[in-house]
């Protein structure tokens, strides 16, 4: 039977809700720390009917014989560096059985939206657990770019570490403001090395000190610190993670680390680790559950730390850059 590719319509969510449930169910069978509540085809197609409502929103649905069997839902949003289109975790599914390459069509439709209306950058997040729609989008082009990660504290070991010689590892709070703004360029810089090689512009430098230093006063972040001579070396930070309609990782009780740093000039002291295993044992005494985080995988520092500490895999985004030439180098 021929399959049919059409533009995505309203109409479709309730039958696209189902191939959701059916794909996180697939996918919570490799990994159970994933919430169960999106197995739920109605919890499934309130995620795909919050992504219909964004403004700059697009996709394509593929039919057989007049049933559904897979649908690929977009986003355009301007940053820093450019239009960008994005298809977040909800935003694809692909029935059981069917072959990937009706995904890689249906971004190909996708994808030629995008570039018709000067978007280069694609990015695309999907489960780790779907290893074969992985690879076909690596044959599109596509690279692994961040990967999102969970921790069961259920069965973690936390180890009794002392702090490094003469470093003062503590919580922050209310007065901590510049030595946690201090640290707000730790990161941007550190993606602006090889091998990522992506700016941060000078213009946002002021934004994002004022935003690390307020995280001081806000009651709903657990912060650590690492301080030598009254000097930041380092922090790390979490905030709980809500279960929001969109937000296929986060399960109740779940905690995001969110921010992590230290200054380059304090690496290999152990700074870093002690301080991770504070906040680790912090929010784990505070009732959470499981732990989710993310990193940005040419990030070698972080991709070679995380892991370590028991984070899983369990997504990706995936990206690719489309050669802004091809909007007027083209054969008519």
């Amino acid at each position: 039977m021929k399959t049919e590719y059409l533009m995505f319509t309203e109409g479709m969510i309730p039958e696209a809700g189902k191939l959701l449930a059916q794909r996180h169910a697939a996918n919570r069978s490799k990994f159970p720390l994933l919430p169960a509540r999106f197995a739920d085809p109605q919890i499934a197609t309130k995620a795909i009917e919050t992504l219909w409502q964004k403004k700059l929103k697009n996709g394509y649905a593929a039919l057989c014989d007049g049933k559904l069997i897979a649908y690929l839902l977009g986003e355009l949003a301007m940053q820093d560096w450019g239009r960008c289109g994005y298809v977040y975790l909800p935003g694809y599914a692909l029935a059981e059985g069917e072959n990937t390459a009706v995904l890689q069509d249906l971004y190909a439709l996708l994808g030629d939206d995008w570039v018709k209306k000067g978007c280069f950058n694609h990015y695309l997040y999907i489960s780790a657990a779907d290893a074969d729609v992985i690879a076909a989008l690596f044959d599109l082009g596509f690279g692994k770019e961040r990967v999102d990660a969970l921790m069961d504290f259920r069965s973690l070991s936390i180890p009794d570490l002392e702090e490094p010689a003469g470093v003062t590892i503590r919580r922050a709070g209310t007065g901590d403001n510049a030595h946690i703004g201090s640290l707000s360029n730790v990161i941007f810089r550190a993606l602006a090395k090889a091998p990522y090689w992506h700016p941060t512009v000078p213009e946002d430098w002021e934004d994002l000190r004022e935003g690390w230093s307020e995280l001081a006063d806000d009651k709903e972040w657990t912060v650590w610190l690492a301080l030598e001579n009254e000097e930041a070396l380092g922090t790390i930070g979490f905030r709980p993670e809500l279960e929001e309609a969109t937000q296929m990782l986060a399960s109740a009780r779940t905690i995001y680390l969110s921010v992590a740093a230290t200054k380059p000039q304090a690496r290999g002291r152990g700074i870093n680790t002690v301080l991770t295993w504070r906040g680790l044992e912090q929010v784990r005494q505070e009732g959470y559950e499981i732990c989710y985080t993310n990193w940005i995988s040419p990030n070698l520092l972080a991709s070679r730390f995380w892991p370590r500490f028991g984070f899983k895999d369990v997504a990706y985004r995936l990206a690719k850059k489309v050669n802004p030439m091809i909007a007027w180098a083209k054969d008519e």
